[in-house]
């Protein structure tokens, strides 16, 4: 290996940035002295003499160093083992990838000959084979970590440090781990410190550092020392922030009591999505910005959610939520490869006839390559398995690459990608208990009054008057009159003169002539309603809000906020619901189960204290009866029939303890089989419970994609009077005004990063 291969620590201390060019001149030249002079000096102390750089810094470049050290090991055992014939060059690739994941997850030392002998690549003796012509190597190497006596380019102003690997040759260090290393440098201070003052033993620091790397290895999690350390109860918190504060470390490090030590970032297995879970009783302080410093000090630099919707959950009071997913939403759809024919061969009134092709498969060329979380590239995965985008009305074809309509109607596509066949069904009377249910997600044309009188799914609605009804609907819904006592989730838009007492949720617009009253509205569109009056109401619009009036002098004040994702979050609610739903019979099973288990474990080990006792019973009646045949004939009759009563009280605890074995016994196998019947049903119910949660989180993910193609509008317009009381709010800040307004609009405006407020701006009409 030459030596020029492998960076110094000066030269590494440039490319960081730890010196400039001129001390980098400076160091060189006092080496070259030094080394003349016979007192050679290796860089880290001349760093350290010449407060370069701080004991932190060397450990950290010392780090970095070796890893290009391993890096440079593996690849020449390679190169040998490929000219010996024991490994190809697929087998070495492979292996030097193994490598470099193992160094990012904390095992510097992991040499690439170990690694082919665990994948049973080659022999351990021709791993030895392999090491004895590469002894000189390994010299070499441990020479350059112990003594630096390595020959530097000669000095000039246009100097470059050699490059650290490049994302090309795949061993650039992401944030996350240079965040580990400097974590991992500074947590050997601390150890340090502690074991000084006596706080914890070398034994307790070995195996709480063991618990940091088990972290960070199987579940991607940064913690510090001091925090696992609190966590095994070798130290206390009072004593780990001594100790931090004294580094430096108790207001800037993660983990170490600052605002970011409360966020805990959750990566999922593929790096494709991240959950963050916040300490509860941090959460009012903490803020968008920490989150985001959480999020990319872990590594995630790809796919992170919009400040808004971020900054929702945590004005909610969430702690443990989404905060980033990769791939955004308009490629949601386009992956599956999928070629929609919705608007072809339709016939007069728009429908699509029975078993006509709705969209099909088409296989891509090539893969598409993307970007996980981290920055990684990754294959787009395809699906191939059509069956989850199949809504009412529709199915999949035989060959199963392509969905087709099971019966005649209009198509369409919901907010999640399922496609639709709503029959056209119009009901010339009051659609009520009298008339019956209505067919499922049907356009609905209803000349009377719809009612409550049973839940109703539909495409589109539109009726004379809508009373008491609870609706899921996938298109628009249309009144002539108005909407009274009703709640709806819908994707579509609503229009109609007024709303009394109605709970709507919808993805689409809200357009009201009149009036609404005592009502909730939270909407991912807009509330475009210029001649409608609002009281006693709460309105939510992610896309602006325009109204006539809010308020009354007699009625409780109106709540309206703009801009937000209170509807998405809302719909994340329900899906929570009916997970825990979903979920609650496969825990209950569990939860019998393991009490199954447990009263087996009793019952097992009340017989390990029977036979024990048992045992003990049987040695001491043995033992008696030994001392009896001995003695019998020189002991006295009062001694000897003693003996045989205490023979006689043992034999009777044997016989009692074996029957209570067998009893116990008894006891423990109906627990056992009870156990095996429960294990049977939750092995039988987790595939089918597993594939629902799994599909309502995507569903859940695929709204949170969509909602960040959507665009964030802050603001409320008012053309009439706004009574005092009066509630408006923005992503970021709210206000209530204490005396009426007439004719203005009123935005969220930001004075800095941290500070928004919301503006009035009086308009003219």
């Amino acid at each position: 290996m030459a030596h020029n291969d492998i960076p110094t620590l000066v030269s590494l201390a440039l490319q960081y940035g730890t010196i400039n060019e001129e001390q980098y001149r400076h160091l060189m030249a006092l080496h070259t002295i030094k080394r003349k002079k016979a007192a050679p000096m290796d860089f880290a102390r001349l760093l350290l003499s010449q407060k370069f750089a701080t004991p932190y810094q060397i450990g950290l470049l010392t780090l970095i160093q070796e890893y290009h050290i391993i890096k440079k090991r593996g690849e020449e055992f390679g190169k040998i083992a490929i000219e010996k014939g024991f490994a190809t060059e697929l087998d070495v690739k492979k292996a030097l990838y193994f490598q470099k994941k193992e160094f990012k997850r904390a095992r510097l030392k992991k040499l690439i000959g170990d690694i082919l002998v665990e994948s049973r690549v080659i022999t351990t003796k021709q791993k030895n084979s392999i090491l004895k012509e590469q002894l000189q190597l390994e010299q070499e190497a441990n020479t350059i970590i112990s003594s630096e006596q390595k020959k530097e380019p000669p000095p000039s102003a246009s100097v470059q440090a050699e490059p650290f690997p490049t994302s090309e040759e795949g061993s650039e260090l992401t944030d996350y781990e240079k965040k580990f290393l400097q974590i991992k440098v500074l947590d050997r201070e601390f150890a340090a410190r502690v074991t000084e003052k006596g706080l914890a033993s070398e034994e307790q620091v070995i195996f709480a550092q063991t618990i940091q790397e088990e972290e960070f290895e199987k579940k991607n999690t940064l913690k510090i020392l001091g925090d696992i350390m609190v966590s095994l109860s070798f130290i206390t918190e009072e004593q780990k922030n001594i100790v931090l504060e004294a580094q430096n470390r108790l207001s800037n490090t993660i983990g170490t009591g600052g605002k970011e030590s409360a966020i805990e970032v959750i990566l999922s297995p593929d790096n494709k999505t991240a959950k963050v879970k916040i300490d509860k009783k941090f959460l009012p302080e903490t803020a968008v910005a920490q989150l985001k410093t959480a999020l990319t000090a872990f590594g995630i630099t790809n796919g992170i959610y919009p400040d808004a919707l971020l900054q929702c959950q945590l004005s909610q009071g969430n702690i443990e939520f989404y905060a980033a997913r990769s791939g955004a939403y308009p490629e949601q759809i386009s992956p599956r490869n999928l070629v929609f024919h919705l608007e072809t061969n339709l016939t007069k009134q728009g429908e699509k006839r029975k078993g006509d092709l709705l969209a099909e498969y088409i296989p891509r060329q090539k893969a598409l390559i993307r970007k996980d979380l981290l920055g990684n590239p990754v294959h787009q995965e395809t699906a191939k398995t059509l069956d989850p985008l199949c809504g009412s009305g529709t199915r999949l074809s035989q060959d199963g690459a392509g969905i087709l309509a099971a019966k005649t109607g209009i198509p369409s596509v919901s907010i999640d990608g399922k496609l639709f066949i709503h029959p056209i069904i119009h009901v010339l009377e009051n659609a009520d208990l009298r008339y019956g249910p209505l067919e499922a997600y049907a356009n609905l044309s209803v000349s009377g009054v719809l009612t409550g009188a049973y839940p109703i799914t539909a495409g589109t609605i539109k009726a004379r008057e809508i009373r008491g009804a609870r609706i899921d609907s996938i298109g628009t819904i249309r009144t002539d009159v108005g909407i009274t006592d009703t709640t709806i989730r819908s994707q579509g838009d609503i229009h109609a003169r007024y709303l009394h007492n109605c709970r709507i949720e919808t993805f689409g617009n809200i357009y009201i002539q009149n009036e609404i009253y005592d009502s909730t509205i939270t909407t991912s569109g807009k509330i475009d309603s210029p001649t409608c009056r609002i009281i006693s109401s709460s309105l939510s619009a992610k896309k602006g809000i325009v109204l006539a009036g809010a308020g009354s002098e007699k009625t409780r004040p109106c709540s309206i906020s703009a801009g937000n994702e209170h509807h998405i979050l809302e719909i994340g609610k329900f899906i929570c619901k009916d997970i825990a739903g979903i979920s609650a019979k496969l825990d209950a099973l569990i939860e019998k189960r393991d009490a199954q288990e447990s009263l087996s474990r009793k019952a097992f080990q009340k017989m390990v204290e029977l036979k024990i006792f048992h045992d003990r019973a049987k040695g001491k009646r043995q033992f008696l009866a030994k001392e009896f045949n001995a003695n019998k004939e020189t002991l006295n009759k009062e001694r000897l029939k003693n003996i045989v009563k205490l023979i006689a009280n043992f034999e009777t605890r044997i016989e009692k303890s074996i029957a209570s074995l067998k009893e116990l016994s008894k006891i423990k196998q109906l627990h056992d089989q009870k156990k095996i019947k429960l294990e049977n049903k939750i092995n039988f119910l987790a595939p089918k419970v597993n594939a629902q949660i799994i599909a309502l989180e995507e569903t859940l993910l695929i709204f949170f994609e969509w909602t960040r193609s959507q665009e964030n509008i802050s603001r409320i317009q008012i053309h009439g009077k706004a009574f005092p009381g009066t509630i408006f709010s923005g992503i970021y800040s709210s206000t209530q005004i204490d005396s009426s307004l007439e004719n203005f609009s009123i935005f969220e405006v930001a004075d800095s990063e941290l500070v928004h407020r919301m503006a009035v701006l009086k308009s003219e009409y």
